[in-house]
C-alpha cells in the first residue's frame, strides 16, 4: 500500500487536472498507426498539437542538455579510466592517458591546459565510446565536459553535455529512492524529463541549461546511477507531458501535507493543469509540520513592516475544514492566504504574497 502511494506522489502537483497531447499528433480523425519510438513523445495523445512547438523542436529539445557543474573555480583536475581527449571545437588537441589528470586553469581571459593555452572553450571527453570523465574532486560523467571563462564573472564554468536520458540516469535515483517500486520510478523519470525540456536554457546567460542542484534537479553524474533507475527510464524513453502540445511544468515534491496548492496561491498566475489535489503522503517524513510564534514576536514583525496593531488581542481565520476549501481566506489546501489581526491599537489584514510577486 505504501509503495501505491508513493507512486501516486512522483507527480502530485504536476498530473493536477491535466490534458494532455503530442508534439507529434496527428489529426484526430486520421487512423491509429504503429510507429517507430520518436525522441519524444507525449505520455498520452488527444490533440493536434499547435504550429508554436514543431517535431523538430521537440526533438532539437530531446537531444542533448548543458548541465553546470563548477562556476567560479580558478581551476579544475579531470582524469578517465580511459584516456581522455581535450578538443577545441571539433579537431582533437591533446590525448591523456588512462588516469592520468589534465588540469585546466583560468589564465587571464584564456584558458591553460597543463600549461599550454587556448583561446577558445575547450571539450573533455573520454576516448572511448561510452567512457567517463571524473572531476578529480567531484563525480564522474558520461558524455563531454566543457569548460569556459565563465560568463559575466571571474573564473572557469565546467558544463556537462550529454544526451536528456543519460541525464536522467543521474538524476531520477537523487529525486526519488532507488529502492522504491518500479512504477514510482518511471512516473518520476517522466516527470524529470519533462521539467528537463520545459526549462531547457533556463540558465543560458551562465552558459548552460540547467544547474546540477535544487535550482534546477540535483544531479550526480554516475555516481547517482543505480540499475533500477537506469530500468525506469529507458522504460519511459522519450516520455513527456504537455498541455495543449507543449512540455508541461512537472513539479514534483516529497510531501505537499495532505493537498497540494493551485498555482495562482503560490505562484501567482493561473495554470490550468496546476490544481490542487489530495496527497495521499502521510506515510512520508515531514508531512506534519509547525511554526511556533507567541503574541509579542507577531506583533513586533508586524510592527517592523509598519503595519503595527499594539497587543494582539484576537486573529480572525476560517476555521481548517475538510478539503478543498472554498473560503477566501485559505487556499483549497487549507493553507492560510490572509488573516485579520485584531490589536489595542487597531486590525490589519496580512495577506500572503505569491513567491514571484516577492
Amino acid at each position: 500500500m505504501y509503495k501505491k502511494k508513493i507512486a501516486r506522489l512522483a507527480l502530485c502537483t504536476a498530473l493536477c487536472a491535466l490534458v494532455t497531447t503530442s508534439v507529434f499528433a496527428s489529426p484526430t480523425k486520421a487512423k491509429a498507426k504503429s510507429h517507430p519510438r520518436q525522441p519524444v513523445k507525449a505520455v498520452r495523445q488527444t490533440a493536434k498539437a499547435p504550429a508554436g512547438y514543431t517535431h523538430k523542436q521537440a526533438v532539437h529539445d530531446s537531444a542533448t542538455l548543458r548541465i553546470g557543474i563548477r562556476e567560479g573555480r580558478g581551476s579544475v583536475a579531470v582524469t578517465g579510466p580511459q584516456g581522455l581527449g581535450v578538443y577545441r571545437g571539433d579537431m582533437l588537441w591533446k590525448k591523456a592517458a588512462a588516469n592520468v589528470p589534465v588540469t585546466i586553469a583560468l589564465s587571464g581571459t584564456n584558458l591553460t591546459v597543463n600549461g599550454d593555452i587556448s583561446t577558445v572553450p575547450v571539450q573533455v571527453r573520454s576516448l572511448v565510446h561510452g567512457g567517463s570523465v571524473k572531476i578529480t574532486d567531484g563525480y564522474a560523467y558520461r558524455g563531454a565536459l566543457e569548460m569556459m571563462k565563465s560568463p559575466g564573472r571571474w573564473g572557469l564554468t565546467v558544463v556537462n553535455v550529454l544526451p536528456v536520458e543519460q541525464y536522467l540516469y543521474g538524476v531520477v535515483g537523487k529525486e526519488m529512492s532507488p529502492s522504491w517500486s518500479e512504477e514510482a520510478l518511471k512516473a518520476q523519470a517522466v516527470a524529470a524529463r519533462t521539467y528537463a525540456i520545459a526549462h531547457k536554457s533556463r540558465f543560458s546567460q551562465r552558459g548552460f541549461d540547467l544547474t546540477d542542484d535544487t535550482s534546477s534537479q540535483v544531479y550526480a553524474g554516475i555516481n547517482g546511477e543505480s540499475p533500477s533507475i537506469i530500468k525506469a527510464v529507458n522504460a519511459t524513453k522519450g516520455e513527456i507531458i504537455t498541455y495543449q502540445g507543449r512540455p508541461i511544468d512537472a513539479f514534483f515534491c516529497s510531501t505537499a501535507g495532505g493537498w497540494t496548492e493551485n498555482s495562482e496561491n503560490v505562484w501567482g498566475s493561473h495554470i490550468p493543469y496546476l490544481r490542487g489535489v489530495s496527497d495521499a503522503s502521510d506515510e512520508m517524513p515531514g508531512y506534519r509540520w509547525a511554526v511556533t510564534t507567541t503574541p509579542e514576536q507577531m506583533a513586533a514583525k508586524l510592527s517592523a513592516a509598519g503595519k503595527g496593531v499594539g497587543r494582539i488581542q484576537a486573529i480572525e481565520l476560517s476555521p481548517l475544514a475538510k478539503r478543498p476549501m472554498t473560503t477566501a481566506d485559505r487556499g483549497v489546501s487549507g493553507r492560510v492566504q490572509s488573516m485579520v489581526v485584531k490589536g489595542t491599537k487597531g486590525s490589519v489584514t496580512v495577506k500572503f504574497t505569491p513567491i514571484f510577486a516577492r
